[in-house]
């Protein structure tokens, strides 16, 4: 099959992940850069570098969101009128009409929309989700979500818009934490109540550096999610799911805890492999899970199919952000 040729707009750390994860694709190469920036940072040193996507001279296909939250969907509506497939960092946006405006962009030009909320296809996630869907866990009950993570003034400091509501969307429900409510999303779907109390602790910006909800769901089942940037030293984000046959626990989507009647325990991670501990990183450098979300999304172009996280599947977890940060008690 042709190879499809990538645009990435914004050059932070998080674009070379990206570049690192396309490297270890088939039939996907990095073509250019879109960035503001004066300077090219060194590892983007042999792309071309341009302005603005309307700028870019080389031919193309799709292009990867990697500017700032609440600026997602200006890159996107501009791609999806050139025609070009989108595939967009998480969280999608940080409103919903923005989001919306995304999703009907793309159906209009017939582009495709992902979003790399690659969570839900790591280690022992995707098991996890069969056994919640296949009923042999039990009835969940109670559900505990940690994100505890740890950044110093330094992060905050590192640009304008970080600590923002106008950019960023918020603090670490909407930008730490947002992979894991996706998760939650995707193995227990969405609260039908939410009540929380957000606080800014550790740091001078305008959004919350610790919070907590508490969720309420039809089936009865109930649970908490806690979301922070001012727990010292940083810990690994933790998923507590109690049923009626048990209880199991994921510390970064690996199996921590197993104690299921009636079920062996299905890890397929070693202990060596599970060392992220929530502490500030300058960029992902395991890239797997993001070869497995542009892996699927090159076919889906290929074959004219459905990215695995679509734009309506990523809505989900931006309603759930934005439902705590509106349900303050």
């Amino acid at each position: 099959m042709s190879v499809v040729k990538f645009v990435i707009i914004g050059a932070g750390n998080i674009a070379s992940t990206y570049l690192n994860a396309i490297n270890n694709i088939e039939n996907a190469k990095v073509v250019a850069i879109i960035s503001s920036k004066t300077e090219k940072p060194t590892y983007l040193k042999a792309l071309p570098f341009f302005k603005t996507l309307a700028e870019v001279s080389v031919p193309f296909d799709a292009v990867i969101i990697c500017t700032p939250n609440g600026l997602h969907h200006v890159s996107c509506i501009e791609a999806a009128k050139l025609g070009k497939h989108v595939l967009c960092e998480k969280p999608i946006d940080i409103t919903i009409e923005a989001i919306d405006n995304m999703i009907a962009s793309c159906k209009t030009a017939n582009v495709k929309l992902g979003v790399a909320y690659q969570r839900r296809y790591s280690s022992d996630n995707p098991v996890i989700k069969k056994l919640i869907d296949s009923g042999e866990l039990g009835t969940v009950f109670s559900v505990d979500l940690s994100v505890k993570n740890y950044r110093d003034d330094a992060y905050y400091n590192s640009s304008e818009y970080r600590g923002t509501y106008s950019i960023d969307g918020g603090g670490p429900f909407i930008q730490q934490a947002s992979h894991y409510i996706d998760l939650y999303y995707w193995f227990f779907g969405k609260p039908k109540k939410i009540v929380s109390k957000l606080a800014t602790f550790a740091h001078n910006i305008e959004v919350e550096d610790h919070g907590v909800a508490i969720c309420e769901h039809n089936s009865g089942m109930l649970a908490t999610i806690t979301a922070s940037t001012a727990t010292k030293p940083g810990f690994p984000a933790k998923l507590e799911i109690y049923t009626s046959k048990g209880c199991l626990i994921l510390e970064n989507d690996v199996i921590a805890h197993w104690s299921i009647e009636g079920l062996e325990n299905p890890t397929t991670v070693t202990p060596s492999q599970n060392t992220h501990t929530g502490a500030a990183t300058a960029a992902v450098s395991d890239t797997t899970n993001h070869e497995t979300i542009l892996n699927d999304f090159v076919k889906a172009i290929q074959n004219d199919t459905e990215p695995l996280i679509t734009g309506e599947s990523a809505k989900n977890a931006t309603e759930i952000v934005l439902e705590i940060y509106n349900s303050e008690f």
